[in-house]
């Protein structure tokens, strides 16, 4: 009896230690695991995104922009949502160093209605394994609704200022009005062309105009429809375009990738146009960069650049400015990134 008293408590301090063994492992591994994650949200622009108030129907997306800070490539294994009202999509499943990929969250106001958000879990797998957690929130009224479902532009030129008309469409009080149309950015001019009401339904047609001090690029906004109604008093209605610029210069960025100190790199800018046109100036805010110009007046300008990397190692991530000379002075930017090591 002695003896089997003995092994017990034995065998029972042997099974105490190695849980808590286990449990010290745990807990130490956590502190890694998180630490593992960080390098991967780190990459993020941002990790949470509100669509505010929204019409049924009406077309919803957000780009969670993200920038490979590392040498090795990154792989995106899946990205999955927690909620059906957000339709996630990896626009890019390899990313290089330097380049930048994109989230596309899209915000299901055709299958849901009222308060709705999720968590949309992008996996990378490559060049470690790590998981970022993306918040979407907003709120879908069913008693709004616009036509189209969004303003598309497409690609257009500044000299054009595209024009679009649309609907908007509330069921319920017939005293309901729109009070002001607002946005982040003054590109817009916004005109009430027409107002209709009946016992139970109130409609505007109205029509947006771009302005001429839109930047070149893409464009991804929101017009705000201001209301008076005090519970939901501002709308959103996306606008999406493409701004061409009347002088283009490519490539879109110079990735120099991986080198060595005291390193010399050759490259080229393509520079064109439809007219002949003259580069007024080409500077870059890292100072081992030097260009080759030319004061001709000419369609296409093609320039050397030469990259000199410097003594110590480091990462670089600069920004070649253009000023050009074509009915007037244009300004275009090309970023640039290398690492020294």
């Amino acid at each position: 009896p002695l003896r089997t008293l003995l092994n017990s408590l034995l065998n029972f301090r042997s099974r105490s230690v190695i849980t808590q063994l286990l449990i010290l492992v745990v807990f130490q591994s956590l502190p890694d695991a998180l630490v593992a994650q960080e390098w991967a949200k780190k990459m993020f622009a941002t990790l949470e995104h509100d669509f505010g108030t929204v019409a049924k129907d009406s077309m919803q997306e957000f780009r969670f922009e993200f920038t490979n800070l590392y040498k090795e490539d990154l792989h995106i294994s899946g990205v999955r949502a927690s909620c059906g009202c957000t339709i996630p999509t990896a626009e890019q499943d390899i990313v290089k160093t330097f380049e930048k990929g994109t989230i596309l969250a899209t915000y299901n106001t055709k299958a849901f209605a009222g308060a709705r958000g999720a968590t949309v879990t992008v996996t990378f797998d490559k060049p470690y394994f790590a998981e970022v957690q993306l918040q979407v929130n907003g709120f879908i009224r069913t008693d709004l609704s616009f036509s189209p479902s969004s303003l598309g532009f497409g690609e257009f030129s500044l000299k054009d200022k595209p024009k679009l008309e649309f609907s908007v469409s509330h069921a319920g009080s017939s005293d309901w009005m729109i009070t002001d149309v607002r946005s982040k950015h003054a590109y817009y001019e916004v005109a009430i062309l027409e107002r209709t009401q009946l016992p139970s339904q109130v409609g505007y047609t109205m029509s947006v105009q771009l302005k001429d001090n839109i930047p070149v690029g893409y464009l991804q906004d929101n017009l705000i429809i201001v209301t008076n109604d005090v519970t939901n008093q501002e709308i959103k209605l996306p606008i999406t375009g493409k701004v061409s610029a009347p002088v283009t210069l490519s490539p879109a960025s110079l990735l120099l990738g991986i080198t060595s100190p005291e390193t010399e790199i050759n490259k080229r800018l393509i520079l064109r146009a439809d007219e002949p046109f003259t580069i007024e100036s080409l500077t870059c805010d890292y100072p081992g960069v030097r260009f080759k110009l030319s004061d001709e007046a000419k369609k296409i300008h093609i320039v050397p650049v030469t990259f000199i990397a410097g003594l110590s190692p480091q990462k670089i991530q600069a920004t070649i400015t253009a000023k050009v000379n074509l009915n007037g002075e244009l300004t275009l930017q090309c970023p640039l990134s290398a690492t020294v090591e």
